[in-house]
């Protein structure tokens, strides 16, 4: 059986900590979000972004980011994670956010090896568990050259535990509604850890597989 899953991400693997995120400084936390699905069932989750660029009057060529969402918005996003369970059982929603003041000095000296460590966390059980996988991660997330290293990574780990077969395709978000419902889902999750709790949050959180990395 094949799955497709879809990677974004919310925060900044940025390192300075001397000044407050979004006046100089960067984010305490950072975090990938998953989405989990039988091939083809796209449709579930772009139904809701649809909805919200519906409402607003905008068309889907100008991409509505997380940041961007109303309080409203977000909540109304949250509840339906409870609705796109309750008609596909068999989807995943996942998350994985990193406390950046404790990881170690080698993952700050390359950022990109703590993504890919996070990745692997977060995925690579759920990989396991299909004969193949269309993995598409945001392409704005990830420099050209990790593109490669990512997929390696995670097709080194998966040979020594699995048969799975890794397909590894990064989109922009602005072409895939897919993947905007993920980056709306990584930011409500990351806003909870960076900010403090949200009713969009407490919403969420009762649907999404949560992991927690360096909190401790």
């Amino acid at each position: 059986m094949g799955a497709t899953i879809y990677l974004d991400e919310s925060g900044c693997l940025g390192w300075k900590f001397d000044q407050p995120y979004g006046r100089g400084g960067s984010s305490r936390y950072f975090t990938l979000a998953a989405t989990v699905i039988p091939d083809g069932r796209e449709a579930c989750l772009e139904r809701v972004v649809r909805g919200f660029y519906k409402k607003r009057g905008r068309g889907t060529c100008n991409e509505l980011k997380s940041v961007a969402m109303k309080s409203g918005e977000r909540v109304h996003f949250s509840n339906s994670l409870a609705n796109v369970k309750a008609k596909n059982p068999d989807i995943v929603f996942t998350s994985i956010t990193v406390r950046k003041e404790r990881a170690n000095k080698a993952f700050r000296d390359h950022p990109n090896r703590l993504y890919n460590y996070m990745a692997k966390c977060l995925l690579l059980d759920l990989m396991t568990q299909h004969d193949s996988v269309c993995f598409i991660p945001d392409a704005r997330s990830i420099k050209v050259e990790s593109k490669y290293a990512l997929h390696d990574y995670l097709a080194t780990e998966l040979a020594s535990t699995s048969d799975t077969v890794l397909h590894t395709t990064p989109w922009e978000s602005k072409d895939s509604l897919a993947l905007q419902f993920v980056d709306v889902m990584a930011g409500i999750v990351w806003s909870h850890y960076e900010f403090g709790s949200s009713d969009a949050y407490r919403a969420a959180a009762p649907h999404i597989g949560q992991r927690q990395l360096f909190f401790y």
